[in-house]
């Protein structure tokens, strides 16, 4: 999941001058190929590029002498979250050599719908947009780096975050990506150093990923038309409706083409990779590794088999109150975690606040053998979740017995604040008690607002924090490729800045996650190069080597360097 953009990209209200304009495109000859593109391998090119545009063979990827070949790499974000659109201060030349200094052959390459085309003028190509692509085709070959072509920001919106909804609900938008990628491919069909076309990122549907199916079955036959050779990469759906959830098929989807490679990401746990990210909402996400806590995919659906929930707090405005949860737990059911929540539903202009929270546990005897205790306003790991997204919550000074509280305001339907990042493993035979304080304002009378705690059952061995959690995560993306026989791609890996400080081991996360990888002769890209949050290089400027993260770098080296891939 990687950073959402300043904006959503607007759509022109000219669908019928936009099919016009795909339709003469379709039928008119493809966009000339530039001088750069042409060529195939010339004075100082890498040798990779003489062997040819890759394909896929079976679970494989592989040159055109059927030599395997394995993309290791990093991806270029060429600044698409600040809708810039010719980023020229992303990378250049020299970092190319960066990469294959680090060991690297292949570069995930973002790119914005705006390089391109302008929302004013759908269709009509920029001359500059297909320049700066040039550059980075004629660099890259210079210095036998795959690029991977990735549209990060298409017309309708940036997918991640699930906000991109104009894409599947307009046919002009659709039809904009369509076109997009038929003047791509025509410009690069025979350039041997694009690796791939990866042709959404992280697509976040709107009603059923049945949509992403039919947009990337028309993406690929329109590439079809004027490039028959080159891998198409088609992602796992992201979200479906602002829902993040595996179904049987970890999200992927197949479309009829024989030269398709299918792409995942992975940040788990992602309240660890991405502690302190503004943009989805975390404070402190701990150390990696660690034993005690409980390891959860992002996407994991664990199904809840028992609540138990304190009494409602009254309608109105209310001092802070009391409450409790009794729940005796029992080996039935199968129930392996517990997890807190705080009911704030139906609110609406009153306010919901919550402190001082602490869970009890009890032995068979009824012994007290574990008391962990939490301030809400200082643990991090809390989710708000709002059936109808309306809503909000936030910190407050006025705690119960010290200053600060969690609070919940605005919501017109259900909603509540989860703790994923504490939640605790349950024993059987042992009984639980959650007791906290409430305190309403202005509460409706359909108001509910209460503490739960919920007892809910994993999808497969309850693991900690740990490279063996890793490896069960990456392993469950993996058993779908083989069982449909198709290549898989790691795309995007990596943890925020701050998982690099104060010695919470982001250093160890990524080497776990390498190693995982190198075992399963994974193909990958880490995201990102340059950025300020997951770069390897720090800062929005032009890249400065004195703003590195050198021990990521020598990681990298260390891991890479002794069996360099395509040399």
């Amino acid at each position: 999941m990687t950073p959402r953009p300043a904006r959503l990209v607007g759509l022109p209200p000219i669908l019928s001058g936009l099919i016009g304009a795909f339709a003469a495109c379709r039928s008119g000859p493809p966009p000339a190929a530039g001088g750069l593109a042409a060529a195939h391998a010339r004075e100082g090119d890498d040798p990779i590029v003489a062997r040819g545009i890759l394909r896929r063979d079976g679970e494989g990827i592989v040159d055109a002498t059927g030599r395997p070949v394995r993309w290791v790499g990093v991806a270029f974000g060429n600044q698409v979250w600040s809708d810039r659109p010719l980023p020229v201060t992303d990378h250049d030349e020299a970092d190319f050599s960066r990469l294959r200094a680090m060991g690297m052959n292949a570069a995930r390459f973002y790119m914005h719908d705006r390089t391109l085309e302008d929302d004013s003028a759908p269709g009509v190509f920029k001359q500059a947009g297909w320049e700066w692509l040039d550059r980075n085709v004629m660099w890259a070959r210079r210095h036998g780096v795959y690029l991977i072509l990735n549209l990060h920001v298409p017309p309708g919106g940036y997918q991640s975050n699930g906000e991109g909804a104009a894409l599947w609900e307009s046919r002009a938008a659709q039809e904009r990506v369509v076109m997009l990628w038929r003047a791509i491919a025509a410009r690069y069909a025979n350039e041997a150093i694009i690796g791939g076309y990866d042709i959404l990122n992280e697509p976040g549907v709107s009603t059923s990923r049945a949509q992403w199916t039919s947009l990337a079955t028309r993406v690929a036959k329109a590439i079809r038309q004027v490039d028959p050779h080159h891998i198409i990469i088609v992602e796992r759906v992201n979200s479906v409706a602002q829902e993040w959830k595996n179904d049987a098929d970890m999200n992927f989807v197949l479309i009829d083409d024989p030269n398709v490679v299918y792409t995942f990401h992975f940040y788990d746990p992602l309240t660890y990779t991405h502690q302190f990210a503004s943009w989805v909402h975390y404070g402190e996400g701990g150390r990696w590794p660690d034993d005690a806590k409980v390891g959860r995919s992002e996407y994991a659906d664990w199904p809840t088999v028992a609540t138990f929930d304190s009494a409602r707090l009254s309608a109105g405005d209310s001092p802070w109150t009391r409450a409790v949860t009794e729940p005796r737990v029992t080996s039935d059911g199968g129930a392996t975690v517990g997890h807190i929540a705080l009911v704030g539903s139906r609110v609406g202009a009153g306010l919901a606040a919550f402190d001082d929270l602490i869970v009890t546990e009890r032995d068979e005897r009824g012994v007290v053998v574990n008391v962990l205790r939490t301030d809400p306003q200082n643990v991090p790991g809390w989710r708000f979740r709002s059936k109808n997204s309306s809503g909000r919550a936030q910190s407050i000074a006025d705690g119960h017995d010290s200053p600060g509280a969690l609070a919940i305001e605005g919501t017109t339907d259900d909603a509540d604040l989860g703790l994923m990042q504490h939640e605790f493993r349950i024993m059987p035979r042992h009984s639980y008690t959650v007791t906290g304080w409430m305190r309403g304002q202005r509460l409706p009378p359909d108001a509910v607002v209460r503490i739960r705690l919920e007892l809910i059952r994993t999808d497969g061995p309850l693991l900690g924090w740990n490279k063996t959690f890793l490896r069960t995560q990456l392993d469950r993306y993996l058993a779908w490729g083989h069982a449909h026989g198709v290549p898989l791609f790691l795309g995007e890996f990596g943890v925020h800045r701050p998982c690099f400080e104060n010695d919470r081991g982001g250093l160890a996360w990524v080497e776990d996650v390498l190693d995982l990888a190198d075992e399963r002769g994974l193909s990958f890209t880490y995201h990102d190069y340059h950025d300020d949050s997951f770069g390897l290089y720090l800062g929005d400027g032009g890249v400065d080597p004195a703003r590195a993260n050198h021990a990521l770098i020598g990681l990298f080296k260390r891991k890479l360097l002794p069996r360099v891939p395509g040399n």
